[in-house]
């Protein structure tokens, strides 16, 4: 191969990246927080008057998903503190889970996206790439590593996966968060999670029994 050809693929290959980087910028509007800012976020309103204006947000991004018929399936939950909204619960794919943030990312006083949506597909390979970056580094599973194996089980399940459980872990003890539909689904949320690798014990003292 001589150095021209050379040189033209390498060119090529930074086009790429560069168009894939313009992209993804394009996802995020402008005066918005990166999503590693907005995942870093507090998860709680700065002043009395702060909560007022994310209870209005919350109110909006709620009022697009539920007029957007792309969301039909999906079961999401919305917490907004200091304008950052956090997306959980799940969706009935990778495609939903991405109109979801971008509905949530069009409100105007929005001023970053958690997404937490749980999807079939995205959690699976996230799974996947979490439990080799634990094998590689042969160390104790961290937090993070828990909490997508469990969402990931959350999704693949079809009694627990249309339900809207937030998962949370601290030092190995995962929270569970949220509605389900049955004593059935709540008990089958909870063995899965008991049987993840890493997982010292479940918390589900806030999981509860849809009483509709």
């Amino acid at each position: 191969m001589n150095t021209s050809t050379s040189l033209f693929k390498k060119s090529l290959m930074i086009a790429g990246i560069a168009a894939t980087l313009g992209v993804a910028a394009c996802n995020r509007n402008d005066g918005q927080m990166t999503d590693g800012a907005a995942a870093d976020a507090p998860k709680e309103s700065a002043s009395i008057g702060a909560a007022m204006d994310d209870t209005a947000i919350t109110a909006k991004v709620k009022q697009r998903l539920a007029s957007d018929e792309r969301m039909e399936t999906a079961k999401i939950d919305v917490e907004t503190n200091n304008g950052v909204v956090t997306l959980t619960g799940s969706a009935p794919s990778g495609d939903a889970k991405k109109a979801a943030e971008e509905l949530a990312r069009n409100v105007a006083e929005v001023q970053g996206i958690d997404n937490k949506i749980a999807a079939p597909g995205a959690m699976d390979d996230l799974s996947a790439k979490a439990e080799n970056a634990a094998d590689k580094a042969g160390t104790e599973i961290s937090d993070a590593t828990i909490t997508t194996k469990v969402k990931a089980q959350f999704a693949a399940d079809d009694m627990v996966k249309a339900t809207a459980i937030n998962v949370d872990t601290d030092n190995g003890v995962v929270t569970l968060k949220g509605e389900v539909a049955s004593a059935a689904a709540q008990k089958r949320a909870i063995d899965i999670t008991k049987k993840i690798d890493g997982v010292k014990s479940v918390d589900d003292d806030e999981l509860k029994i849809s009483q509709s």
